[in-house]
């Protein structure tokens, strides 16, 4: 009788056990972060008054219009925004969300430093440039670092010597929503800021007030609050500026920023507080700084703390509806569901950011768990492990892989022979300022679709788009016979696909557009690089690097080969020598070749 009275106790509470421990689970793989931040971002963010020091000088479409496309602009426009400021009421800080790396011309940059150094407080835009390597652990194993710093890229040297500077990385979730930043990095010994920060603390300085430093978690990262939708800031426009057709007593003590305010730019992204639009990068710099003045940032709640405080909300409601009446379980559910979203309300005021939607959906499945507990949590597993599957592998490949019953999902990679592409659009800027952007969209939308067709007819695998850019992998996952020769044949595919999109678009919009290739085989690692909660597949090494560099000086519909490449594809198409090539970052030099591309069917030997 006290066996049995023991099971029933053991009964009982297995149910709460489990719930338990897959709400911790579920925290820590992070299956909803999606969802997370859909549901943060209407129960956190919401509009607030803007605060009025912060005015943006935009250049905007009418600047375009008089001044002309901002790729023809020299320094000597900044220069002469600058001279335009009034001495006597000057800003306490200009900031500019521009890249202004290396020399140009020798009058505009001398120009630009001369202005530069009349101000007090001067911010530029410097880069971070991040890396993917492949390091060995001090107990010999290795692992792959998807965050190596390569360099820190920084304003000319002479204007970087008058004024401040700091990264514009633009941090996005896997949402493609931008809500987060990097507070600083270090390089060559050097503490380097992010831009919103440093033009918060020169302000502060200018203000002769001591700048609060952000809460951050373990990687140096937090969050900031938005403040304002776009539009919603002061804006002047750059020509106005200019021209002196603005009273500059209005930017007396503000921080003035100065960013690309026209669409054909493409500097936008999509943010929180406007789900149905898109922001300007400028004026994501002044909603982060005035999360900064205002002290509106938060960090997120490390996973342990999440998945413990998950455990037990679930937990001990499943313990609780189980033993209860259906009624009693609902109501309870019903109360749980608002102290969750009261309680994640409250943490976020204090600065620390609560991912609730595990214990959310914990409490809401439980009141139905009698039932369906079982199917769900199949259901959901086998839906992670295909949407992962879809992240990043051809379809054909997915078919493939789903038919090994022991594939797993796992962070590594292993040394394969390769052969690489890639291929870029030339001259994709000028056709931005030439189309609207829904015209831009649409032909780069046909350009990579045309370009996907060609990989996956030629059994490549995509590894990704990089912008106008794609890259593709051959013999990996799967041995693909001749695979060389099948790279080089979708290169081929690739122009004349371009070729003929080009009558289209000569006929329709009076533009055409062109594309280099570069192509390399060797040795790389090939495998899932990244981390447990994102991970993508791709090719590491020296061999995805050249065939980079190739198609960086390969020409408008030039498909250039390595030397190793040609070896192996010579009896099957013809190529030029080009001789041996300097390519960056690389101390050897390469034999390069370029492959006879007249039409595709002549293309073959």
């Amino acid at each position: 009788m006290k066996r049995k009275v023991v099971g029933q106790k053991v009964a009982e509470m297995l149910p709460a056990v489990l719930s338990a421990v897959l709400a911790a689970l579920f925290a820590f793989a992070s299956p909803f972060e999606r969802m997370e931040y859909w549901l943060g971002d209407r129960i956190f963010v919401h509009e607030k008054p803007v605060n009025n020091c912060i005015k943006i000088i935009g250049i905007d479409d009418a600047s375009l219009q008089e001044m002309g496309p901002f790729s023809g602009w020299s320094r000597q426009q900044a220069a002469d925004l600058l001279n335009a400021f009034d001495q006597e009421h000057p800003p306490a800080v200009i900031a500019f969300d521009i890249n202004y790396f290396g020399e140009r011309d020798e009058e505009g940059d001398s120009a630009l430093v001369k202005a530069a150094a009349k101000q007090d407080r001067l911010v530029m835009a410097s880069y971070v440039q991040y890396t993917t390597k492949l390091e060995r652990q001090p107990d010999g194993s290795l692992w792959m670092n998807t965050m190596y710093l390569e360099q820190v890229e920084k304003p000319y040297e002479a204007l970087a010597a008058v004024s401040y500077d700091g990264f514009t990385n633009a941090m996005q979730d896997s949402d493609n929503y931008a809500r987060r930043a990097m507070l600083s990095v270090e390089w060559n010994g050097e503490v380097c800021y992010h831009f919103a920060y440093e033009t918060y603390r020169c302000y502060m300085a200018a203000m002769g007030q001591e700048p609060q430093a952000p809460e951050t978690n373990g990687q140096g990262i937090y969050g900031f609050d938005y403040t304002a939708e776009p539009g919603m800031y002061e804006v002047y426009s750059y020509v106005d500026i200019v021209e002196g057709r603005c009273d500059m007593r209005v930017f007396q003590d503000s921080i003035v920023l100065v960013g690309a305010y026209a669409a054909a730019m493409m500097d936008q992204y999509m943010v929180p507080i406007a789900r149905s639009a898109v922001m300007n990068g400028v004026e994501v710099q002044a909603n982060h700084i005035n999360a900064l003045l205002d002290g509106r940032t938060y960090w997120e709640l490390p996973v342990w703390c999440a998945g413990l405080l998950g455990a037990v909300l679930v937990g001990g409601y499943v313990f609780f509806a189980f033993r209860k009446s259906f009624f009693a379980g609902m109501a309870g559910g019903c109360g749980l569901v608002i102290i969750i979203l009261f309680g994640a309300k409250l943490l976020y005021g204090y600065g620390i950011y609560w991912k609730c939607v595990v214990p959310l959906l914990g409490v809401v499945i439980a009141a139905l768990a009698r039932v369906v507990m079982g199917y769900l949590t199949e259901r959901l597993r086998k839906r992670k492990i295909l949407s992962v599957f879809r992240t990043y592998m051809a379809p054909q490949v997915v078919d493939e892989l789903g038919k090994s019953k022991n594939y797993q999902i796992e962070l590594g990679g292993r040394d394969r022979e390769i052969a690489v592409l890639f291929v870029d659009i030339r001259g994709f800027t000028a056709l931005s300022e030439r189309l609207s952007p829904g015209e831009v969209v649409g032909i780069l939308n046909r350009y990579l679709g045309q370009v996907t067709e060609a990989i996956f007819r030629n059994e490549g695998t995509l590894d990704k788009f990089i912008g106008d850019a794609v890259m593709a992998v051959y013999n990996a996952p799967l041995d693909v016979q001749e695979y060389w020769q099948k790279a080089v044949r979708t290169g081929i595919d690739i122009v004349d696909a371009v070729r003929s999109m080009n009558e289209d678009l000569k006929r329709d919009f009076g533009v055409e557009i062109a594309c280099g290739v570069g192509i390399h085989c060797g040795r790389a690692v090939v495998g899932n690089i990244g981390c447990e909660y994102r991970m993508d597949y791709t090719a590491i090494g020296d061999t995805v690097n050249v065939a980079e560099r190739l198609e960086s000086i390969a020409r408008a519909g030039q498909v250039l080969l390595s030397e190793e490449m040609y070896e192996h594809v010579k009896q099957d198409f013809r190529a030029e020598f080009l001789g041996a090539r300097d390519l960056k970052g690389r101390a050897d030099r390469v034999n390069v070749f370029s492959l006879e591309v007249t039409d595709g069917a002549d293309a073959d030997r």
